[in-house]
């Protein structure tokens, strides 16, 4: 099913239904939706398209939109608690994974706070008002209980959280804020403060985005943070990976 079907078919059912749904639920009451499981890619796109949320309750993870929330309704299903993954923090607010494998920004923030530090999130409000981006929460406080060492984990991580950059490509940003997508292989450059590089979409001519941290790159294996520039109304690259996949054999050549 292409995805402007999967949307229509998705949001048609939550609205039918008015409630909080599996996705099983939301199968069994469509002839159309076939897949055993929704596609990664098409998630994500719902969350920006037609504000879809997704959460855990009762060792369930249900489906409702934000509309919902902001009517006051259903509130009582909401997390009070998170935990969390950051991959980055500034003096404005963090970015952190949560344990759906989803984007959120964290606001207000203290120092302390690094990357790859895993945290327990307590949530003041899902939806904050003053803040309308879709991934946006402000907390009450955040509480390092971890960290991710292991080089392996990290990419697993962010191969996780990886999406096409179909997203790119879209005359409008639909609601998505946040996104982490992989560069083509070396097809990267910057220069200044900005990032020249094509995406995985094969009409990809080629992107310009500003870049808002300092970037080092240590390894083969890189990852963009990405953000939307609401001043250019563009995205932006604010934070860089740059990593080394520990499995790769690197063989010592001695000359005889």
């Amino acid at each position: 099913m292409r995805y402007d079907a999967f949307k229509g078919e998705v949001y048609r059912i939550l609205m039918e239904r008015d409630e909080p749904l599996t996705w099983h639920e939301i199968k069994a009451a469509s002839s159309r939706l076939k897949q055993k499981a929704p596609y990664h890619v098409y998630v994500r796109k719902l969350q920006g398209d037609i504000g879809l949320v997704r959460f855990k309750r009762g060792g369930k993870k249900l489906w409702a939109l934000r509309s919902w929330f902001e009517e006051g309704r259903f509130e009582e299903l909401l997390p009070e608690r998170l935990s969390m993954v950051l991959l980055d923090a500034n003096a404005e607010n963090a970015v952190a994974i949560s344990d759906d494998w989803e984007l959120k920004r964290l606001y207000p923030v203290e120092d302390g706070l690094n990357v790859w530090d895993v945290v327990e999130v307590e949530i003041a409000e899902f939806f904050p008002k003053n803040d309308r981006r879709p991934e946006s929460m402000r907390v009450k406080s955040i509480e390092v209980t971890g960290r991710v060492e292991e080089t392996r984990r990290r990419l697993r991580t962010l191969e996780r959280i990886t999406e096409s950059g179909e997203f790119l490509h879209r005359d409008t940003l639909g609601g998505k804020t946040l996104g982490v997508l992989k560069p083509r292989f070396r097809c990267f450059y910057f220069y200044g403060e900005r990032c020249e590089f094509y995406c995985d979409q094969s009409v990809c001519v080629g992107h310009d985005l500003k870049v808002f941290s300092d970037v080092r790159l240590a390894g083969e294996k890189v990852y963009f943070l990405l953000e939307e520039n609401e001043r250019e109304k563009d995205w932006a690259i604010r934070t860089v990976f740059s990593l080394s996949d520990p499995r790769q054999l690197r063989f010592n050549l001695t000359k005889g």
